[in-house]
């Protein structure tokens, strides 16, 4: 026997043995796998909820302007010179208080004038009565013609009208006295006074703004949006009014509302705030917002029974970012948490359970 058939039966028997070895490797990896115990998803803790029946909300956010509820701006009828000014900004104010006086000296001395005019108007009127009462006497003798009393009678009439136009001037500049004295109209706040004492006020020049202290708020809206008197309006989670009307009149194309301050608001004039409008309310199912699960078949929540989760399909009526309203109460208790691991619910076997 040659070397080289020595060293091919050497190959071959090796061969022959890594193979019989390898099989039997084989073999016992095979029943390893086969007694291996399949994968399970590690337990979880689960918490559930039971529906309840209630009431929910729907709000929408608006931006609201802050208004006075009542303002006006004073102003005079008559010319003349700002005697004396007893208010300043931010003075707070009651109704008939003293604002400022002008000067009156041509006012009265327009009196003074018609009031002398009054005293030899009523002289002439009385001489000229007793003229006509004399022609009255000899009328009636036959010594007077009737032409002559009739001239007579025209002239007491006259007089009688000159004497009643000047009273009824005098008491009209009597009566604008008040226009020289500006009172303020309410009780309220002097937001800004717009002359010095010394100034001339002209006839409808504006000479001080107040507002009754007491505020609004204005906001506009799309038509499409459901606004109404009497909703409620909300500011950072509290109440602080309701809607007193919608306006006829449109501002850049949006509606307009008020708002009527239950509460009041610490902020200046012209301020811009965030307010929310409860727009609808409606009674049903109320669940958490964290038990609804989104699918493209529509929208699901997580029953818990003995079999395990089961999806269930509910219609949503409402929501707001902590509740939903359901059209139908869910009888079995319902999944809580995060949307991902809701969907993966029905895959897990044994959980452990917490009732929230």
């Amino acid at each position: 026997m040659t070397k080289k058939m020595i060293v091919t039966g050497v190959a071959l028997v090796a061969v022959v043995l890594l193979g019989t070895k390898g099989k039997g490797l084989l073999m016992s990896r095979q029943v390893a796998v086969a007694n291996t115990a399949l994968p399970t998803l590690p337990l979880k803790r689960i918490a559930v909820v039971s529906a309840k029946q209630g009431s929910l909300e729907e709000r929408q956010s608006f931006v609201a302007q802050v208004a006075s509820e009542q303002a006006i701006t004073l102003s005079t009828k008559l010319s003349g010179y700002i005697m004396h000014l007893g208010v300043a900004e931010a003075d707070r104010v009651k109704a008939g208080q003293p604002l400022l006086s002008i000067d009156g000296v041509e006012l009265q001395s327009s009196i003074t004038t018609l009031q002398a005019t009054r005293t030899t108007q009523m002289h002439d009127l009385a001489v000229t009565q007793r003229i006509h009462e004399r022609n009255q006497k000899l009328h009636s003798v036959g010594g007077l013609a009737k032409e002559k009393l009739e001239i007579s009678a025209l002239a007491l009439q006259a007089k009688r009208s000159q004497l009643s136009a000047t009273e009824q001037k005098i008491a009209q500049l009597t009566h604008q006295r008040i226009y020289l004295d500006i009172t303020a109209p309410f009780d309220g706040v002097i937001d800004s006074v717009l002359v010095h004492q010394g100034d001339l006020a002209g006839v409808g020049k504006p000479l001080v703004r107040m507002s009754s202290g007491k505020k609004r708020l204005i906001f506009s809206y799309a038509r499409s949006t459901p606004i109404k008197p009497q909703q409620t309006v909300w500011l950072n989670g509290k109440q602080i009014g309701t809607i007193k009307a919608c306006y006829t009149t449109t501002a850049n194309g949006l509606s307009q509302a008020e708002v009527a301050l239950t509460q009041p608001i610490d902020l200046p004039v012209g301020s811009s705030i965030a307010i929310e409008v409860q727009t609808r309310v409606a009674t049903g199912c109320l669940l958490p917002s964290q038990t609804i699960v989104h699918k493209q078949s529509g929208s699901f929540v997580m029953g818990y029974t003995p079999q395990g989760f089961v999806p269930r399909r509910v219609d949503i009526v409402m929501q707001n970012s902590t509740q939903l309203l359901l059209a139908s109460c869910p009888q079995e208790p319902i999944a809580y948490g995060n949307e991902v691991l809701l969907a993966q619910l029905p895959a897990y076997g044994v959980v452990e359970i917490i009732k929230q």
